[in-house]
């Protein structure tokens, strides 16, 4: 027995790859929608499926980042995400419109692509009650290997729009590079560093983040990145923080929340510039402990790490009350240190 129906479909195909066009409501796709994991999240807004996996798990904090981009931005037009039917959606086309019909679903549709977007849509959606339009395409008659190539090339095209800086940044790396963490969409960061004068929503000013990056690759092999791998390095490093540390990084919503003084409501301090300093001066050990010549970062390895160690006292009137800044950060560094497990050398293991 079907599942669902969705209507207004246009049957599309490229060569022999015959694909639809189509849009769900946000308040129906997660039941008629999966993500093929290779092991399944510890949180998440989407159903995920084990069985022939081959994703990892999305991260809950990117979802909810796209959550408050959508109600941020309710005029943006969203790029369709891209589902795999399996066989289990069918098309029936309309009277007399061999290219215009309804979608029959039997069973959820997988996910290639877009599953921090529908993350975002479902959260907002369960969070805030606010349904929207997703747009979607779905591929016809893909096996898993087929699947599977689909994502892989997707994921390794995908280039964001370069953003020209101005000139005050006086082309300095690790002030563009501060940039690029406030303006990619991917970024934790995004629109939470200022260049001129601190907001209500901002963390941190573009020259205190540009003096930590410097820090962060201060290390054999990282240190040799060129300008997008440090971009990009960061944005994943500080995603597996802010996954791994959910109730301290959650004091980013306090920023959008009227109803709170924002950072001065903050309860932890790893939001603070003494947090970023500690972990950019971890940067170093964490990453470049996980790094292979010519096969670059174990994300795995640095997670684990991350897990190792990260889970200090962040509390604001906690362990380390007192310890701020450029002081603080140090003394909370050796301590966190500490934690890590021996360095085996071992990377093909992990």
């Amino acid at each position: 027995m079907p599942i669902g129906k969705i209507e207004g479909i246009v049957k599309r195909n490229v060569g022999t790859q015959v694909y639809y066009f189509g849009t769900i409501m946000s308040d129906k796709i997660k039941n008629i929608t999966f993500v093929p994991v290779i092991e399944e999240s510890k949180n998440t807004y989407l159903l995920e499926n084990t069985a022939d996996g081959y994703q990892r798990p999305g991260s809950r904090s990117r979802m909810r980042q796209f959550m408050n981009y959508l109600k941020d931005d309710p005029n943006s037009v969203v790029p369709p995400v891209l589902i795999s039917g399996r066989d289990k959606w069918r098309f029936e086309s309309a009277s007399g419109q061999e290219l215009y019909g309804e979608l029959i679903i039997d069973a959820p549709a997988a996910i290639i692509d877009g599953q921090h977007r529908i993350g975002g849509y479902i959260a907002l959606f369960e969070d805030g009650e606010e349904c929207r339009p997703v747009d979607f395409i779905l591929l016809e008659g893909l096996d898993i290997d087929a699947e599977i190539k689909e994502f892989t090339t997707v994921n390794n095209s995908q280039k964001g729009v370069p953003k020209p800086l101005t000139a005050f940044l006086e082309d300095k790396e690790p002030a563009r590079i501060a940039w690029a963490l406030n303006q990619e969409d991917d970024s934790p960061f995004k629109n939470r560093i200022t260049r001129i004068t601190m907001g209500r929503n901002h963390l941190f000013a573009l020259h205190s983040v540009a003096k930590q990056i410097q820090r962060t690759f201060n290390r054999g092999g990282i240190s040799d990145f060129d300008e997008e791998e440090k971009v990009e390095t960061l944005i994943k490093y500080w995603t597996i923080i802010a996954d791994e540390l959910e109730d301290e990084w959650s004091d980013i919503e306090k920023l959008d929340d009227t109803n709170t003084k924002g950072r001065k409501d903050f309860e932890y301090k790893l939001l603070e510039l003494t947090g970023f300093i500690v972990w950019s001066l971890m940067g170093p050990e964490i990453l470049g402990r996980s790094y292979l010549e010519g096969v670059g970062i174990n994300w795995d390895h640095v997670r684990s790490l991350v897990k190792a160690c990260g889970h200090v006292d962040w509390r604001k009137e906690g362990q380390y009350a007192g310890r701020t800044g450029e002081a603080g950060g140090p003394f909370i560094q050796k301590d966190i240190e500490r934690l890590m497990p021996p360095d085996t050398g071992v990377l093909e293991e992990e």
